[in-house]
């Protein structure tokens, strides 16, 4: 009988900690990784993002609606020890990233709560090699043109 009580309480205590997805069409967003490395001497790096989103219309179907993945990317000044962003020099403007970020293929998450990791590369994610310190602020935009929060990744220091 105790071997019961004792199993019913560690299964209630288990499945209370289990957090339910969210039914919020807001996306949100948090950093996972973040990994570089030089290939042929080209930056590459593969940047991990978890995600939620309470309808499931954080991917696109295809690059038709535009970016879905929007970011800034800022570097340490070195004159003046303060992050700063790159301006575009055709709009005067700070210069973004943008991506698609479309659904797996053969996969409808139309309608439906959906948690998990995406896994971005790049290549030359960085404004040039003399630049060693930097950051990314990072947001997504759904297909209903909700903005998620916007995602700060942590400081990155590069020695290669």
């Amino acid at each position: 009988m105790r071997l019961l009580i004792a199993i019913f309480i560690a299964s209630v205590f288990c499945f209370s900690c289990a957090k339910k997805q969210t039914k919020d069409p807001v996306p949100v967003i948090e950093y996972k990784d973040f990994k570089a490395w030089k290939v042929n001497g080209s930056d590459t790096a593969i940047l991990t993002i978890g995600y939620e989103d309470g309808d499931g219309d954080i991917f696109r179907e295809n690059n038709s609606k535009g970016p879905n993945f929007i970011g800034t990317f800022y570097y340490l000044n070195s004159a003046t020890h303060v992050f700063t962003t790159v301006k575009d020099i055709i709009t005067n403007d700070t210069a973004r990233f943008t991506q698609t970020i479309l659904q797996p293929a053969e996969t409808s998450y139309k309608g439906k709560a959906v948690k998990g990791e995406m896994f971005i590369p790049w290549q030359e994610f960085r404004k040039g090699d003399s630049i060693k310190i930097f950051m990314y602020k990072i947001f997504m935009i759904d297909d209903a043109g909700n903005k998620s929060n916007v995602l700060t990744t942590p400081v990155y220091t590069i020695n290669f």
